[in-house]
């Protein structure tokens, strides 16, 4: 079949190369992706795993996902394996479900045309079958446009994607304007492939990623959402974030919100090091790497803290109380945000939560110490209470005490309430009983 396959191109539009020679090991491929390889050729098809995950199987990084491409169609691809849905609407593929993993089965598909279009230029349909001569065609990045055979051991290289690969650089495939322009997500896309594997991002492609920044405003929101959440947890969000800052795009993400300013280096378009957001996304950066759980919700609250802090500072200058202002500090920056960011309703209450949770961390009496550290978001306020020293919103003092509270016995807590109650004089305040009225009949008698 791949003899038949590779009889339809010139030596000059593709390379096979054996993968065995790129050091590729056949057992790092996921069983489900071989298993449904294996199917798909038994029953006369090709098939191929594509893109990223045989990218970071070249560079020696654990694929997330193995996705695969076939010259079937998506109702041929579901009548083969019984555990299968069509999905999606602006481009169909199959999810086949083995075990416990999904594996995203796609269809060759062809070049887009131009009544696939909006007035931007941005693709809104993209369910043209074809070949793989057109597959690869409309492929983004070169370093994406590698299909390797596990069966044959073989990878497909039409556009010199490995040379790339080892030099270390993206390179865009056709008119990067026009490629940026058919799908605006590419330019997060690129930031995060850059980020995660320490690739290089040409000088060139970074003015047009800049240029064509304000496409972001015309995407769908959670399209936007989803990639960006991915760089968060790649592991490299630091840097991921730091290429959004230089190239300006933070204005197009989070538009009117006048977000980072402050952590800005002077003069400078990345992050400052060791300020608020540089430090939180350095310990995400650690969290990720070492396979600890992350929270979503805690993310988000970094990244609108300065933000919400501001504006509840200005409604407790109107006179309104501190809990007071922050909730309608979070409720004004959350509704902004949502007109251009998709929010789900879960991350939104977490955000609302470990907001509301830093007031609590100023009461040192009575029940709520203990109550606030049994509470289930108590770990991530606390990280969040540990990053406000860097805007000299909490002494050290206090996140040192809280540090030492939340771990100690019970006997040493109530020790610790009753040492804070000398030093800060702080009292319980009890509430004055209302004393019972008398009834008209009592009233009588006397």
């Amino acid at each position: 079949m791949l003899e038949r396959l590779f009889g339809l191109f010139s030596k000059k539009q593709f390379s096979s190369i054996e993968s065995s020679a790129l050091h590729l090991q056949k057992e790092s491929i996921s069983h489900p992706a071989l298993t449904i390889i294996r199917k798909l050729k038994r029953s006369g098809w090709d098939a191929f795993i594509v893109g990223g995950a045989v990218r970071d199987l070249l560079l020696n990084v654990k694929p997330k996902d193995f996705d695969i491409v076939t010259n079937a169609s998506p109702h041929e691809i579901k009548s083969l394996f019984r555990r299968s849905r069509i999905i999606g609407r602006r481009f169909r593929i199959v999810h086949v479900y083995i075990g416990n993993e999904t594996i995203e089965v796609s269809t060759f598909r062809k070049p887009n045309v131009s009544s696939s279009l909006d007035s931007y230029g941005r693709i809104l349909r993209d369910n043209v079958f074809g070949s793989i001569e057109d597959d690869v065609k409309r492929r983004d990045l070169t370093i994406n446009s590698l299909y390797y055979d596990p069966v044959s051991e073989r990878i497909l290289d039409y556009h010199d994607g490995i040379s790339d690969l080892q030099k270390r650089e993206i390179v865009v495939i056709g008119k990067t304007k026009v490629r940026l322009i058919e799908d605006p997500l590419r330019i997060v896309r690129i930031i995060r492939i850059a980020a995660k594997l320490d690739l290089i991002i040409p000088l060139k492609l970074k003015n047009v990623m800049r240029s064509s920044g304000i496409l972001l405003e015309n995407i769908p929101k959670a399209r936007l959402s989803d990639d960006l959440l991915k760089m968060f947890v790649s592991g490299k969000s630091l840097q991921g974030f730091n290429y959004i800052l230089e190239l300006g795009l933070d204005k197009h993400i989070f538009p009117n919100l006048d977000l980072f300013s402050s952590e800005k280096k002077k003069g400078h378009t990345n992050l400052k090091k060791d300020g608020f957001i540089y430090s939180a996304l350095k310990n995400l950066d650690f969290t990720v790497n070492n396979n600890r759980t992350i929270s979503i919700s805690f993310i988000f609250a970094v990244l609108f803290w300065e933000k919400i802090s501001r504006l509840k500072m200005s409604y407790v200058e109107q006179g309104f109380s501190d809990y007071v202002g922050m909730q309608r500090a979070i409720s004004e920056t959350i509704q902004v945000i949502n007109q251009h960011f998709y929010f789900q309703r879960k991350h939104i209450a977490g955000v609302r939560e470990l907001c509301l949770l830093q007031g609590r961390f100023n009461k040192f009496l009575g029940k709520s110490p203990f109550s606030l550290i049994r509470h289930a978001r108590f770990y991530s306020a606390f990280k969040l209470l540990e990053l406000r020293v860097k805007l000299n919103e909490v002494k050290i003092e206090t996140v040192v005490w809280w540090g030492k509270f939340h771990k100690c016995t019970d006997s040493e807590k109530v020790h610790m309430i009753n040492v804070m109650r000398g030093k800060t004089g702080q009292r319980r305040s009890y509430k004055k009983r209302r004393g019972k009225k008398l009834s008209t009949t009592k009233i009588e008698k006397l």
